[in-house]
């Protein structure tokens, strides 16, 4: 499995048999074999995840599925696109797609591709903000607890979670819920524009010390 990191919370993964990419709007892709199946995944429809560069890919695969939350606009004339919604599960090629409810817009995506569980949250977070309400901030702590936990005892490969500095100290309380709900092999923090050594600052935090040595900044990893 290599694991590319685009810019923000666009990542491609490019397996065996199978290349995904998730929430691409800017930043390029790596070179990648035409060959191949791929999955274009879209969260939902704003604008840090979603773009009109997904649409140029139909020229240059030709196996190519998309695979879109309900929230987002598709390209009049586009073929071989999958709308989905949240709390769904899917069979699209021959990957199992699981969607969860973001606690923001659209949904977090469980894929099972080639022996390979994968998740990719989306806007999928804990939203703390500090200039919030509590009771709001409460909330979507709890609705974010609630789809975590519908993951739990499934062994997940690679998460894609957000870690955003804007959060300030609450950034950590998303990937730390995750991990208590449900929990990964790798982590690969997300959601931090270009604002990368401020997130990678938390990886001093107590509650994500546990499992620091799964939370990898890298722009590619293979495993």
């Amino acid at each position: 499995m290599k694991i590319t990191h685009i810019y923000h919370s666009g990542f491609c993964i490019e397996l065996e048999q199978t290349i995904l990419i998730f929430d691409w709007y800017t930043g390029t892709l790596p070179e990648l074999p035409e060959e191949k199946q791929v999955v274009v995944f879209v969260s939902h429809g704003h604008g840090d995840h979603f773009g009109d560069c997904i649409w140029s890919l139909k020229k240059r695969f030709r196996k190519l599925i998309y695979v879109i939350d309900s929230t987002t606009s598709v390209l009049p004339g586009t073929r071989n696109v999958k709308t989905v919604e949240p709390g769904g599960t899917y069979n699209i090629a021959d990957l199992t797609v699981q969607t969860l409810r973001s606690t923001d817009q659209g949904s977090a995506f469980l894929v099972e591709a080639e022996g390979h569980k994968i998740f990719h949250a989306g806007d999928l977070n804990v939203w703390y903000w500090y200039d919030e309400p509590e009771k709001e901030n409460l909330a979507s702590e709890a609705n974010c607890r609630r789809e975590y936990e519908k993951l739990e005892g499934q062994p997940i490969d690679v998460a894609f979670l957000p870690l955003d500095p804007r959060l300030r100290e609450h950034a950590p309380r998303g990937i730390a819920l995750f991990m208590e709900c449900a929990g990964a092999r790798e982590l690969f923090p997300m959601h931090y524009w270009d604002r990368k050594a401020e997130a990678e600052e938390y990886l001093k935090d107590p509650r994500l010390a546990p499992f620091a040595d799964r939370i990898h900044f890298e722009n590619f990893f293979v495993i």
